[in-house]
């Protein structure tokens, strides 16, 4: 046995051992064991390693699957690539290769590097989000959405990104992180604009309910939850009809508060309403183009919280329907198309942002509530946004605001210009991207012919009408096909639309129809990826029933909290569609949710390669091994919080692993206990508590504590180093692999004798009590000192003590009260 420990040789030939072995292998379908399934989010493969920010994602989850696989439970804890998608794409361009290079080139180093720190993956359960037999079924998934009538082909108003060339959903922009007010696509900070193209889309929307009910079921933090409910944005309340001053147009507005209806004093529409043309005056109507034209150049987030309003008046008047009395409608830059029905009543009396245009637009200011008490006067220089009663409002005058929200409602839908209306600031999910490298759409064009009666299932393509077929699961996938030229175009037009892929032939060689020139985006493939590792190998189904009401719900998912409104609501809708189809048996994809923080630079400032402050793992697996950078990302602070890494941290963890090394020589069967026993099942039972609530920075901390305790003493019981290697393998399981097969001289070749695949040592919470305890000593309500005594010590000895621990505070004092509280405190009162 040699003295120095070899981390590279150790790590490299146990992390052989286990792959080739697979000894974290999870069983389906185990009736003898309580399953676990550990979730976390797998990787772009757009790069050739995996950075510390994987890291420092995935070793506490990989320590907590350990933990947990050693307490008995049958754990499934997979990892696979989302391969599809721009961040790869991107990528490939960059390097001047095909996609499919790269991909297979990046996911064979990020796969030497998973192994390289050792995570306990089942490596055969392993898939790319771009392997056909996987996308077979993303394909397939979509195909259900779009005979289930949750699919529609639409012309939209969209974010276009010049820079990456393609559409992006409402989600995948983002305000400038710079602050320069422009929106930006969430992946590159590239600014975007609005162009109007024709695109598939998912209509989520229509789930937005079971998305918030949803979320009642599950245990997420409730920031989390808070994040999706607001991202939805559910509003309750009446959509208003107004009629239009000679004109036929009706104008909808949608209101949470329809009991300001009579204070209205303006109407406004976003400037990209399609309503603006049909009611404007011919004298208004070059001011309200040059008015529309100029305020496309600024960015939502500043109509929103710019501090000047601007609009323009149409020339036309439309009727409050409760009230009779016209009120001009104007365009206006602080009104959003894509909420509501982009138009607003104007009650600048009660609405902060109506007030402010209305004082820069000299509109009048009109009031309809005032406070109940009437020692308290309305303020007429301000919005009015408290609580009261209605006044100026005819019959509703002296009703309380929410009460009259309900009778104005019921009166609008008894006379029919207003209905109840729940509203959600989400939209429907834009489902198509003008890329390459993306999961084809499973449909067939095929040409419609003059005799053929057109339907809802009817496209148009360059001018010609084709038929819009959906492919069935045996003529699945449909691959994408490899291609030379795969550069994104600026007229909207994807790659594949220049190939000869683009068009179906019949047996003659005659082109009878097209396939869809976009692809899917990569929200696609991890949209449902969890499900497919309960049954990765399946050729019939994407899983099977027996496999998914096994293994689901994931018991717990670690991820990043930017994907908190992407893809955990993309995923848990694909999962809900799923489920109401009687596809999976769970309505909820993940009972348990934690977020994981951010690892900073040693300065604090975040890691970039232009700083040169970018932490390579590798490098540092190379200079101090793996074991060692697993203890000290486990050190370095909770799992969600945001830490600067420290390079003296990891100094300290690696001689912490040469410390653990050099204790096996101190083990002996005839050493006696009695020193350690009390320590050693405290150890045990506060890292068992700490690996529980992913508080692995104290469950190193004890280790180290404990450590050092083992090095004070002359030699190791062989019960206590069993059981204190056993407790250390989820965080360094290389060195303790190594210490648990010389220890109990197995075979090495033996892999069922694994550390890893042995019991969680037990601890007895008797001897976790400690036999002495310190007690407080309080004079008239200040502690004045305090003293070590055997726990559980008579009233009288411990009174004994804590009279001469304080004796100076009672000379020549009348004792008033004095009280004992069993092995913490003793008061006394005295005069």
């Amino acid at each position: 046995m040699v003295d120095n420990f070899n981390f590279k040789l150790t790590e490299e030939y146990w992390q052989n051992t286990w792959y080739s072995n697979n000894i974290y292998k999870a069983q389906d379908n185990d009736s003898s064991r309580e399953k676990k399934y550990i979730l976390t989010e797998f990787p772009f493969p757009s790069g050739a390693s995996l950075h510390v920010g994987h890291v420092f994602r995935y070793t506490v989850p990989d320590v907590y699957s350990r933990y947990l696989r050693m307490k008995g439970f049958n754990v499934l804890f997979p990892m696979g690539y989302d391969a599809f998608g721009l961040p790869t794409e991107e990528r490939a361009r960059k390097d001047g290769k095909n996609p499919t290079v790269t991909t297979e080139q990046n996911i064979a180093s990020i796969r030497k590097n998973l192994q390289q720190m050792g995570y306990s993956f089942d490596w055969d359960r392993e898939f790319s989000t771009t392997d056909p037999e996987y996308y077979k079924w993303t394909q397939w998934i979509f195909g259900e959405m779009f005979k289930a009538g949750l699919v529609k082909q639409q012309e939209v108003e969209l974010w276009w990104c010049p820079k990456l060339s393609t559409v992006l959903s409402n989600e995948e922009v983002i305000d400038d992180p710079k602050g320069s007010g422009v929106k930006v696509s969430e992946r590159g900070d590239h600014p975007v604009e609005k162009r109007k193209m024709s695109q598939w889309i998912i209509k989520i929307t229509e789930y937005a309910e079971k998305l918030l009910e949803g979320l009642d079921t599950v245990q997420w933090p409730e920031y989390i939850k808070e994040m999706q409910r607001n991202w939805i944005g559910k509003s309750v309340g009446c959509e208003v009809k107004w009629g239009i001053e000679d004109s036929d147009v009706l104008l909808k507005t949608f209101t949470t508060r329809v009991d300001t209806l009579p204070a209205v004093s303006f109407v406004a529409l976003a400037p990209e309403s399609d309503l603006i043309s049909k009611i404007v005056s011919e004298e208004q109507k070059q001011k309200v183009v040059d008015y529309i034209t100029l305020v496309k150049g600024k960015s939502e987030r500043d109509r929103q919280i710019g501090k000047d309003k601007t609009g323009i008046f149409t020339g036309s008047f439309a009727v409050n329907p409760l009230t009779g009395q016209k009120v001009e409608i104007w365009v206006a830059d602080y009104v959003l198309s894509g909420y509501g029905t982009g138009i607003v009543m104007g009650v600048a009396g009660h609405d902060e942002r109506d007030y402010q245009f209305a004082i820069e637009m000299g509109l009048p200011i009109r009031y309809n509530i005032k406070p109940k008490s009437s020692n308290e006067d309305l303020a007429k220089d301000c919005a009015y946004l408290g609580d009261g009663v209605l006044f100026n409002s005819g019959e509703f005058d002296g009703v309380r605001w929410q009460i009259a929200k309900d009778q104005i409602t019921l009166k609008a839908e008894k006379e029919n210009w207003g209905e109840s209306k729940i509203n959600y600031k989400f939209r429907d999910w834009v489902f198509s991207r003008q890329r390459y490298w993306g999961e084809p759409f499973p449909f067939e064009y095929l040409k419609v012919n003059n005799s053929t009666s057109l339907d809802q299932t009817v496209t148009e393509v360059d001018g010609e009408k084709y038929f819009v077929t959906l492919l069935p699961v045996d003529k699945l996938p449909l691959e994408l096909p490899k291609v030379d030229d795969y550069e994104p175009s600026n007229d909207g037009q994807s790659p594949l639309a220049k190939t000869d892929w683009i068009d179906i032939k019949d047996k003659s060689g005659s082109v009878i129809g097209k396939h869809e020139s976009d692809t899917m985006p990569n929200w696609a493939g991890s949209s449902w990826y969890y499900l497919r590792y309960t049954d990765p190998k399946n050729n019939f189904e994407f899983a099977s029933q027996q496999n998914l009401k096994y293994w689901l719900p994931v018991d717990h998912y670690f991820g990043g909290s930017e994907h908190t409104t992407l893809h955990l609501l993309y995923s848990r809708f694909w999962h809900r569609f799923l489920y109401d189809q009687g596809h999976v048996p769970t309505a909820e994809p993940y009972f348990k949710r934690t977020n994981g923080g951010i690892l900073l630079a040693e300065d604090g400032t975040k890691m970039s390669k232009s700083k040169g402050n970018v932490i390579n793992p590798a490098e540092k697996v190379e200079e101090v091994g793996s074991d060692a950078l697993r203890l000290y990302i486990n050190f370095i602070g909770p799992y969600n919080a945001t830490v600067a890494w420290q390079e003296g941290g990891l100094k300290a963890c690696k001689k912490l692993v040469d410390s653990i090394w050099g204790l096996q020589f101190s083990v002996s069967k005839k050493a006696d206990d009695t020193k350690l026993v009390s320590a050693y099942h405290k150890m045990i039972r506060n890292i068992n508590n700490n690996i529980e609530n992913l508080k692995t920075n104290v469950a190193i901390a004890e280790i180290m504590t404990f450590t050092n305790l083992l090095k004070e003493v002359e030699s190791i019981p062989s019960n206590i180093w069993s059981g204190f290697i056993r407790v250390i393998a989820p965080f360094a399981p290389h060195i303790t692999e190594e210490l648990w097969y010389a220890f109990n001289n197995f075979d090495k070749k033996d892999c069922s004798k694994s550390i890893h695949l042995s019991a969680w040592p037990d601890f007895d919470p008797e001897l976790c009590v400690d036999s002495m305890v310190t007690i407080a000593v309080q004079v008239n309500g200040k502690i004045r000192a305090e003293f070590d005594i055997n726990r559980d010590s008579d009233d009288e000895i411990v009174l004994a003590k804590a009279k001469d621990s304080v004796k100076k505070w009672l000379v020549d004092k009348e004792e008033k009260f004095i009280k004992v509280v069993k092995n913490k405190l003793v008061t006394i009162a005295v005069k």
